[in-house]
């Protein structure tokens, strides 16, 4: 049986990791597995797992993908079609019904499409791309119940299933075993916030940086440390020096191994705006971090169980998020407790689900 996942590019970002994890996993079970990939570029190139086929389409502008996707559809006639992300499932979706293949089809959404919109209009007629296409698969996937029922509504839609995200694997664990070298790790009696994503407004760092300075003030010895890369990075910067924190933030940028930090930070910080799941709160609590996180639209409130396995805070607000910070720093959970919440989150959990829904009839439970 031939499973063919589809990504525009291999540059680093929580939908590329996930469908590695879950390709990953397929093989292991017996599944022929390709990787449909636009543009052949970003730091996962090298972490394609062994016996994976690369299809690469060589087509920058993702629109312009369709027709070399037709090809390969009639080609190779998959039995199964994954698709990520809401731009790149409207494209599979067309490309598959022009070709004609009988294969199954599954689109996943990772993001809260209507706060999305509402935050960013720009990204309005993606609604209306959702609305019109996505009664043409056999199956949607949302990786949260907010996200699920958001597309459930938007696409009008009997059925979205809710498949959370492969995010705890076994070299996961390994890596959270390697040391992170960060001066603020070595320092006596430093207490270190962490947060690690694109430096996009997204993540509303701005607002975890006026916490931050908050913190700061009352605990003299707290740093904070970003890790990622990102458009806002000199702004962000600025915001920092003009706060008066610069000897007490450090970006250190794109790490390949993230989880190192988070297994040594004192607390885990999420302030986004919206989140389709959030892959990094997951990975916290497999460190066995004691997390705050914003109760965004959507899947922090559904990970940390309505705040049994972290503190949860308003959207936005820095006093809020400054006093959860605070509390978390002097009363942190056990980690063994953290941990056991994370197996709910394995690729193997995931993969099952998704083979169930090889075998069901579209548009059913």
């Amino acid at each position: 049986m031939k499973i063919v996942f589809v990504l525009y590019s291999l540059e680093t970002g929580g939908v590329e990791r996930m469908t590695l994890h879950l390709a990953e996993d397929f093989l292991k079970r017996g599944y022929q597995v390709d990787l449909l990939v636009f543009h052949l570029v970003g730091d996962y190139i090298n972490q394609v797992p062994a016996g994976v086929e690369i299809i690469h389409l060589s087509k920058q502008k993702a629109r312009n993908a369709i027709p070399a996707m037709i090809s390969y559809f009639r080609k190779r006639k998959p039995d199964v079609i994954i698709s990520a992300k809401d731009y790149l499932n409207v494209l599979v979706i067309v490309a598959k019904k022009c070709s004609g293949t009988s294969g199954k089809l599954i689109v996943s959404s990772r993001v809260h499409l209507s706060e999305q919109a509402r935050l960013n209009p720009s990204t309005k007629k993606m609604k209306k791309w959702v609305a019109r296409t996505y009664r043409f698969t056999d199956h949607v996937v949302g990786v949260s119940n907010g996200v699920a029922e958001d597309i459930k509504a938007i696409a009008h839609l009997p059925t979205v299933h809710t498949i959370y995200n492969p995010v705890v694997t076994g070299d996961l664990q390994a890596k959270m075993t390697e040391t992170a070298d960060h001066p603020y790790f070595s320092e006596a009696n430093k207490k270190v916030f962490l947060t690690v994503g694109r430096l996009h407004p997204q993540k509303d760092y701005t607002t975890l940086i006026r916490a931050f300075a908050h913190v700061r003030s009352r605990i003299p010895e707290a740093r904070l440390l970003f890790v990622g890369d990102g458009e806002e990075r000199t702004s962000l910067q600025t915001a920092v020096d003009e706060n008066g924190l610069t000897n007490d933030v450090s970006f250190v940028g794109f790490q390949n191994n993230p989880y190192a930090y988070i297994k040594q930070a004192d607390v885990f910080v999420l302030s986004s705006l919206y989140e389709g799941f959030g892959n990094v709160l997951v990975e916290a609590l497999a460190a066995g971090t004691t997390i705050v996180s914003t109760d965004c639209p959507s899947g922090p409130r559904e990970i940390l169980a309505e705040g049994a396995y972290g503190h949860i805070v308003p959207v936005g607000d820095p006093v809020e998020l400054a006093h959860a910070m605070e509390k978390a720093l002097l009363q942190p959970m056990e980690p063994e407790t953290l941990q056991r919440r994370a197996a709910a989150f394995t690729v193997n959990a995931c993969a099952d689900q998704y083979e169930r829904l090889f075998k069901t009839r579209p548009n059913s439970e």
